[in-house]
């Protein structure tokens, strides 16, 4: 089966509270913090679920200056095609917008998508993460059973090459 890796910003993580009957909402969090700085999302609970949003006040003041440096990374053959990108984001003025933006799928390097996966809560129970991200980085697709610490690595280097907090949401996964 060909999956594509992707990387990007998370900015909601949803979980069902069906899932996570047996276990409490500190152990989520607990977990989740090892996968993301939950300081940068508000936490959200309603009778189905619990929910993880980037607060609204990260994206306005970082994803701009984050993805001018994650994109000085690229090759620069896609300059102007990032250059167009940060303009139309910077014109964009709540959250709501610019996840708008990101669904139109008109730019290869800032596309909404909606990702599954798993954590551990112990070591026999697991619970699906509903993730929805700005993907940055879409790279062909793969055929892999298991690169979870190349995975973890790239997070880790996207986090270190930034010094804006929002990197602190970053995850790279295949779907």
């Amino acid at each position: 089966m060909g999956q594509y890796l992707q990387m990007g910003i998370c900015h909601q993580m949803l979980i069902r509270k069906k899932e996570i009957e047996k276990t409490t909402i500190e152990k989520i969090k607990n977990e989740l913090g090892k996968l993301v700085d939950l300081e940068l999302f508000d936490f959200e609970e309603s009778e189905e679920n619990v929910s993880f949003i980037i607060k609204e006040s990260v994206v306005q003041e970082q994803l701009h200056m984050f993805l001018s440096e994650q994109f000085s990374l690229y090759d620069q053959s896609y300059a102007e095609d990032f250059s167009e990108l940060l303009s139309e984001i910077e014109k964009r003025k709540s959250l709501d917008e610019i996840i708008e933006l990101a669904k139109e799928k008109e730019s290869r390097f800032f596309q909404h998508n909606n990702v599954h996966d798993n954590i551990e809560i112990s070591p026999w129970q697991t619970a699906r993460v509903d993730t929805s991200l700005f993907a940055i980085f879409i790279e062909g697709k793969l055929l892999m059973e298991s690169y979870n610490s190349f995975l973890h690595y790239l997070e880790e280097l996207v986090r270190a090459s930034s010094s804006q907090a929002i990197s602190g949401t970053v995850r790279a996964i295949i779907d």
